[in-house]
């Protein structure tokens, strides 16, 4: 199961000039707040690109193939996935281009730590962009192995021969892209911890209305009353109410992202 679209080497560096990624009284901050968080910005990026790759592959193909004298891309069934295909690869990819927007105008870039000493305004942005970056993480992740799934099934067989398509290939580094850099578990607890600490700063309802601002209102409303439950919850207890919490807020998290991404692509001018 190893990703074939990275090269991986161990690289020796003699008498080198190293200089400091951060301060060097956070290592381990510099680590997750600027390292893992770059790495996990580009997993995003990658399901995108895999994404549309599938899509335009399974698309292109249904529309040549027949079956019973009829174009497959016409059959009902598959018509509903190809569109399927087509709205999961321009969300993920309106989505992540918008993210990246925002992550390359942080002002000095990714920083170690949750708390910095800024104007609260640029303090919040941050705050944004840093829960952006993890729920991109598991939800693109997510979606394009499904995505990614699908795409092969229009290919019957063939879909999961490597010698007849790349999209085997792809769905094993999506595979990959799910757990490396954090596990799902892993970062929805980092983010309910972050939204529990940041909460005297940042309301996490007022989180939720300014990453969705301008989409629809009654469902960011929604998603921000959820929000307001959910995290008040205390999701490491042992128990089934904590379960349940726990659940919820699996479940709620791809909804807001999912939310965060159709905004993106609604933004988007249509081309006529």
């Amino acid at each position: 199961m190893g990703t074939s679209e990275l090269s991986t080497a161990e690289i020796t560096f003699n008498g080198a000039v190293g200089y400091p990624a951060g301060p060097l009284e956070k290592g381990v901050a510099n680590v997750v707040g600027i390292v893992l968080t770059y790495s996990r910005l580009t997993v995003g990026l990658s399901a995108a690109a895999s994404m549309i790759r599938a899509a335009r592959e399974a698309i292109a193909y249904a529309r040549r193939r027949s079956a019973f004298d009829v174009t497959i891309s016409d059959f009902p069934m598959l018509k509903g996935q190809l569109e399927t295909l087509d709205l999961f690869a321009k969300r993920t990819t309106a989505g992540a281009f918008n993210l990246y927007h925002d992550f390359l105008m942080l002002p000095e870039g990714l920083k170690g730590g949750l708390v910095t000493n800024e104007p609260d305004a640029v303090k919040r942005k941050r705050f944004e962009i840093r829960e952006l970056i993890m729920l991109q993480k598991i939800t693109a992740s997510w979606d394009a192995t499904d995505v990614l799934r699908l795409a092969m099934s229009v290919f019957g067989g063939h879909g999961v021969m490597e010698d007849f398509s790349s999209l085997p290939r792809l769905f094993r580094d999506a595979a990959i892209n799910e757990l490396w850099e954090g596990p799902r578990n892993v970062l929805l607890t980092q983010m309910h911890r972050d939204l529990s600490r940041a909460s005297s700063w940042y309301d996490p309802a007022d989180f939720v209305r300014n990453i969705l601002a301008g989409f629809d209102r009654a469902k960011t409303e929604s998603l921000a009353a959820r929000m307001k439950k959910l995290a008040s919850s205390d999701l490491l207890l042992s128990g089934s109410a904590s379960m349940e919490a726990c659940r919820e807020w699996d479940v709620f998290c791809a909804d807001l992202f999912h939310a965060y991404q159709d905004r993106a692509l609604a933004s988007i001018p249509s081309r006529k």
